[in-house]
């Protein structure tokens, strides 16, 4: 598969070349462009089996590969990997020592040979139509990602991962960033994303270590619009406890940084857009600060969100940067 450079006002709608000359006929769909699973790991060998088993259902006939990133896993989540994909084509497993997250899926999108990548969290379930719902919203389109619903579920008997929406209502979201800088608005396994436009913004930001689609996500934004695809497409256990987006303040900090890291990597960014980032992330800090660590208006946290509400003048990356200490200072009982 040649990847053709992803032009600036709208990524290319690529015809793949098919594994083995043919796509894998499930589901009873027309041919559609190839798609890459791209699942990094780290220790997940207590949820693997059902991620595998619903990555290996996804309907559609479509090429596919698959790309596996254990990222030091110290369980036998590779081992499992290996097992279950040991009579699939075109699979690549690789290991190293752990990284993080936004590493080990950049290493992924390097080894990627189709034209879109299908992101999967191996914690979360995806339902059998997922790829082709987002592929069939995607393909064709001037978008460079799709993404659909997500679904919170407690006991996986209760959630029905066959059922489909035939005609989903798709959603263009056109210059995205101010709203993905208000808010996450996925997470890695309710996406799909055209190969070359994520590797044209060079992936996930791996100064952000722990997270993975929220750099990615602010990257392309600032680039093409983005589509939100009305099916549930992502299953995500509620009781995951060692899943880093479960610790709030973590994750909110990882989010602020990526925003700042941002602001500095684009100078040329709107005043407008600089200055919305400010007030998001001082009130996110704030916010955070009152409920959780029991800061008072007399806190700093709070007069940098006054100062934020009349518009920041200068140095905003810096200003956004300053707000990710909020979510270090310790908790303090019972609040």
């Amino acid at each position: 598969l040649v990847l053709i450079p992803c032009p600036i006002s709208m990524p290319p709608v690529v015809t793949p070349t098919l594994v083995n000359g043919k796509g894998s006929r499930r589901g009873g769909m027309m041919a559609l462009p190839g798609v890459s699973f791209v699942v990094p790991i780290y220790n997940k060998a207590d949820r693997l089996d059902g991620v595998l088993r619903q990555i290996s259902r996804q309907a559609g006939d479509f090429a596919r590969q698959y790309v596996f990133i254990d990222d030091g896993s110290t369980d036998d989540s590779l081992e499992m990997i290996k097992r279950a994909t040991a009579a699939e084509r075109n699979v690549i497993i690789e290991t190293q020592e752990n990284k993080g997250s936004a590493n080990a899926t950049n290493r992924a999108i390097a080894l990627c040979d189709q034209p879109y990548i299908k992101f999967v969290d191996a914690d979360d379930l995806i339902a059998d139509a997922a790829t082709s719902t987002l592929l069939r919203a995607l393909d064709g389109s001037a978008a460079c990602l799709a993404f659909g619903a997500a679904v919170y579920y407690e006991d996986e008997s209760a959630i029905d991962l066959t059922a489909s929406v035939d005609s989903p209502r798709v959603e263009i979201l056109d210059r995205p960033l101010r709203l993905a800088m208000k808010n996450s608005l996925f997470n890695p396994t309710q996406c799909l994303a055209r190969t070359a436009a994520v590797r044209e913004v060079g992936g996930c930001d791996e100064r952000v270590v722990h997270s993975q689609e929220y750099s990615l996500t602010l990257r392309l934004a600032s680039r093409w619009s983005l589509l939100r695809v009305s099916a549930p497409v992502a299953f995500i256990p509620q009781d995951v406890n060692q899943r880093l987006s479960d610790d709030q303040g973590k994750q909110l900090q990882r989010v602020t940084r990526a925003v700042g890291l941002f602001m500095r990597d684009h100078p040329d960014l709107a005043v407008e857009l600089r200055r919305f980032a400010c007030r998001r992330a001082a009130s996110r800090s704030w916010r955070f600060a009152r409920r959780w660590r029991g800061a008072s208006i007399l806190s700093p946290w709070f007069w940098r969100y006054l100062r934020s509400l009349f518009g920041i003048r200068a140095d905003h990356a810096a200003f956004v940067e300053k707000c990710c200490d909020a979510f270090d200072a310790p908790v303090i009982p019972g609040n």
